[in-house]
């Protein structure tokens, strides 16, 4: 995993191949790690700019979409070939501690189903975090790219 901090030297040369990595038929994840909604818009158009691609902004993890959802704004993004950025996806760095029983763990949302989905695209997913998160280990294996907003 690559760690840049936001408007460093890094992350212009990260910006600079970023329209080599839109182009490759895989899967690239990315995280903006505290991240406020200026700081998007900024990324977000410098991203559009660079790529010749749409940003398809969702809320979905925080709005603890079904399922089927999920699967639509996947297929819609692969279809369109934009990147998918979530929004407020703190929810899959939180830690989940004092679980009980198996109704506390998650208030709904699927997990599992999104990483399948993340796992299957073929192009770029963000996830961008409002506040500051320490990445687990497993977090951190999956991600490409960690971008730091101080």
């Amino acid at each position: 995993m690559l760690i840049v901090d936001y408007q460093s030297k890094s992350y212009h040369r990260f910006l600079n191949d970023m329209p080599q990595v839109i182009n490759h038929k895989t899967r690239f994840l990315i995280t903006f790690n505290g991240a406020n909604e200026a700081d998007l818009e900024a990324v977000t158009a410098e991203l559009t700019a660079i790529t010749k691609s749409a940003v398809q902004h969702s809320t979905a993890i925080n709005d603890k979409a079904t399922p089927e959802q999920v699967d639509v704004l996947f297929a819609d993004a692969r279809n369109s070939r934009n990147i998918l950025l979530f929004e407020k996806s703190d929810l899959l760095f939180d830690k989940k501690t004092d679980v009980k029983n198996s109704h506390e763990r998650d208030s709904g949302f699927d997990l599992n189903n999104l990483f399948k989905n993340i796992a299957k695209h073929n192009g770029m997913v963000i996830l961008a975090t409002d506040n500051k998160q320490t990445l687990s280990a497993t977090m951190s294996t999956k991600m490409d790219v960690l971008i730091r907003f101080k």
